[in-house]
């Protein structure tokens, strides 16, 4: 009995010893894997960081919004009749907008970002196919003309919208362009950045701040599809 013991005793101990190195293998094998955890992190981190998204500061737009007025469109009965936006370019006597907005114009009262009106009286052009107009810049305007691009934005590419969505000054938005449409008189840009009905003839511009295109519509229907003109075609009206 005693030496039936003993052996008992004995199996345990080895029992003991081996369930010892085992887990000392796991723990061996557990250190070098939290330990890689960091580094694999810090590796995704740098990636999105040396890709970043391209957008206006928060100083940069305040200054877009300078050159970016509301529109409210008045009849030669003195009565409002329609709400838009509008932006100075390529000279200082120069504003942007979209034709359909001047329709049946007497004349314009012109909010700045600041809250300071002033009137316009002269529409310049207009070309209807594009649904771009340009109208006269009084002298006391005192808005600078925003830097034009005329070439064409990549799909994907961001993109920031800025107009005065019923009647409230100067909003800001950001999307992407998702495309071109063509059709017959114009080359659409479609874009993302959402729009409501007064940002029409308000500015569309790219990653590095320039004004890209002229907000003209949207679709009622589809999910933030909206269009804008080629700002090359007010630049046409201009020249």
């Amino acid at each position: 009995m005693k030496k039936f013991l003993s052996v008992m005793s004995a199996v345990i101990a080895l029992c003991a010893a081996l369930l010892l190195v085992h887990a000392l293998r796991r723990q061996s094998v557990t250190v070098p894997e939290s330990a890689e955890t960091p580094s694999t992190q810090s590796e995704v981190t740098s990636t999105q960081t040396e890709q970043p998204t391209r957008v206006g500061n928060n100083n940069e737009i305040e200054q877009w919004a300078d050159s970016v007025v509301r529109l409210e469109v008045y009849d030669d009965k003195g009565e409002r009749i329609g709400v838009g936006s509008g932006f100075a370019a390529f000279e200082p006597a120069v504003l942007v907008t979209a034709s359909h907005v001047i329709v049946n114009m007497k004349y314009i009262i012109a909010t700045r970002d600041d809250g300071t009106t002033f009137r316009v009286d002269h529409a310049i052009d207009a070309d209807e196919d594009a649904d771009v107009a340009i109208l006269e810049l009084p002298g006391d305007a005192n808005l600078k003309p925003l830097p034009c691009v005329e070439t064409d934005p990549l799909r994907g590419a961001t993109v920031t919208a800025i107009g005065s969505q019923f009647g409230l000054l100067n909003l800001v938005t950001v999307g992407n362009v998702c495309g071109r449409w063509e059709t017959k008189q114009v080359n659409w840009i479609l874009f993302t950045a959402p729009v409501s009905s007064g940002s029409s003839g308000g500015p569309l511009f790219n990653e590095n701040g320039e004004v890209t295109g002229v907000i003209t519509g949207t679709y009622d229907k589809g999910q933030n599809l909206n269009l804008a003109a080629p700002v090359a075609r007010a630049r046409a009206l201009a020249d």
